[in-house]
């Protein structure tokens, strides 16, 4: 009776051991939801943009340029606070800046909006988990589309440099026989947006030597690449 006892006691422990080892697993740290997108006054991201338009059946014209946006300052208006985004592009590094536009961008505990030309898109929402999908353009008149996270914890590497965590935001990712659209964003915590991608193009479908064969007749792709942000120096400290 003895030797049962202390054997039942002796699984009861290993049990518990289990129990507490699954508990500690389920709740490592992760990012605070927010900090894959910051905002605060001074912040810049600058980013190496390579863009390619196709023209026609073997026929694009490529082009690259820097790409920056940099929040000059905020303000409050009924109770929420919104941040100034100014837009600036130059050609090398060499070169000025040249101001395209200026843009707001706000937070709450449930989403991150930007407001560009009184357009207003979802950029994030949180929680951020991977059964979450969402209505960019729930707050204007564009068509409805869907956003959804993927590769949350994943590393993600942009040219040189490589993020240990990351956080996909994934949309129309399809490729026809007629035509290709993606949608990418991956954001990094306490950094914000370190890639971007969007494409959309139209395949050949003039004759019967290019169908089905992926050859681009139209349309344009973007590639954006983190390269320099403030968020960066303070990372490396």
């Amino acid at each position: 009776m003895f030797k049962k006892h202390n054997l039942w006691f002796f699984f009861l422990l290993f049990f518990l051991g289990l129990c507490q080892g699954c508990r500690q697993k389920n709740h490592e740290p992760t990012p605070d939801d927010a900090a894959f997108f910051p905002l605060q006054v001074g912040d810049y991201w600058v980013y190496q943009v390579t863009q390619e338009k196709h023209l026609a059946v073997n026929s694009s014209l490529k082009s690259s340029y820097q790409f920056q946006k940099k929040i000059r300052s905020s303000l409050v208006q009924n109770g929420q606070l919104y941040y100034l985004v100014e837009e600036s592009t130059r050609q090398t590094e060499q070169s000025a800046w040249k101001l395209m536009g200026i843009h707001t961008v706000y937070g709450s505990l449930s989403e991150v909006v930007s407001q560009e030309n009184n357009v207003s898109v979802i950029e994030l929402v949180f929680p951020i988990l991977l059964t979450t999908s969402w209505n960019p353009n729930l707050y204007n008149t564009n068509p409805e589309a869907a956003l959804q996270y993927q590769n949350q914890g994943q590393p993600y590497a942009v040219g040189p440099r490589a993020f240990d965590y990351t956080i996909s935001v994934v949309g129309a990712n399809d490729s026809t026989l007629v035509n290709q659209s993606k949608y990418l964003r991956v954001y990094a915590p306490n950094i914000g947006l370190v890639y971007r991608e969007d494409v959309a193009v139209a395949f050949c479908q003039s004759s019967s030597d290019c169908i089905g064969k992926g050859i681009i007749a139209s349309g344009t792709t973007f590639k954006w690449a983190l390269i320099a942000s403030n968020r960066l120096l303070n990372t490396a400290k």
